[in-house]
């Protein structure tokens, strides 16, 4: 019961501090640009005379920001504890890493479901509002699990982040470097140039190019395709599990006295 409580007493406070005024805004800009795109790619106007929602232009504001949105919320969930020697005070009250870990991890679902959500609800009242059908509402809120996909793996990696770098300063850094390497275009332009030099086949640069969570989400989203769908969705869960994998064994093994600055 005494684990119980503590538990839910951590995930109150880890949820309470990634859901800060910065997330918000950020998240809120980032779904305004959501909105902008929509019209300014012409997909409003394919919605009206085609019936039809463009992908790309749900998400282009992912492809180009999504990575520095995600990492920004997530970057300094341990190492902000750390530094500011929060981790020390949990730590000797009798707490395991093991708990601090798991309530950091459950905090990590939970926001990332709402971050998509942020995301994909003023895009959906705003079709409602040029169509007046619900169903298309319906079919934008269908990406949530894509949308939610994407956002874990730079979640899952900025919780890696957050405990190698140890201080959030650092952490920042590492994750800006992080989310320009994982840009999708700048990432598949490399694994093409990669793959010419070592003469990799299409379909090798094309699976190697779902590393990036972009290049995933775009293939999770697209159902028709049940082997890349199901290779993205593989793709998309052993990273998942091998960032907080690896994130978990290093904190176990970490010293924290005092290290605060």
């Amino acid at each position: 019961m005494k684990m119980k409580g503590t538990m839910i007493a951590l995930f109150a406070r880890d949820l309470r501090k990634a859901m800060n005024l910065r997330a918000f805004l950020i998240w809120a800009a980032l779904a305004g640009m959501g909105v902008f795109f929509f019209f300014a790619t012409g997909a409003r106007t394919q919605l009206l005379e085609n019936d039809r929602i463009d992908y790309m232009s749900l998400f282009l504001p992912h492809m180009i920001f999504g990575a520095w949105a995600v990492l920004s919320v997530y970057f300094d969930l341990i190492s902000a504890d750390r530094q500011h020697n929060v981790l020390d005070c949990i730590l000797s009250s009798g707490v395991s890493k093991s708990t601090i870990f798991l309530s950091k991890t459950l905090v990590v679902i939970v926001m990332s479901l709402i971050l998509s959500i942020i995301y994909l609800l003023p895009l959906a009242i705003v079709v409602t509002g040029l169509t007046g059908d619900v169903g298309h509402a319906g079919e934008i809120l269908l990406y949530i699990l894509p949308l939610w996909g994407h956002i874990m793996v730079y979640a899952s990696m900025g919780v890696l982040i957050s405990v190698i770098a140890r201080s959030s300063k650092a952490a920042l850094i590492w994750s800006l470097l992080a989310g320009l390497l994982l840009m999708p275009r700048l990432f598949a332009m490399m694994v093409e140039g990669i793959g010419n030099a070592f003469g990799w086949t299409a379909d090798m640069i094309r699976n190697v190019s779902l590393i990036a969570p972009g290049i995933m989400m775009q293939a999770l989203s697209e159902t028709s395709d049940s082997r890349q769908f199901l290779l993205a969705a593989t793709v998309f869960s052993v990273s998942v599990l091998v960032f907080f994998a690896l994130g978990y064994v290093t904190f176990l093994r970490q010293d924290e006295w005092n290290y605060g600055e």
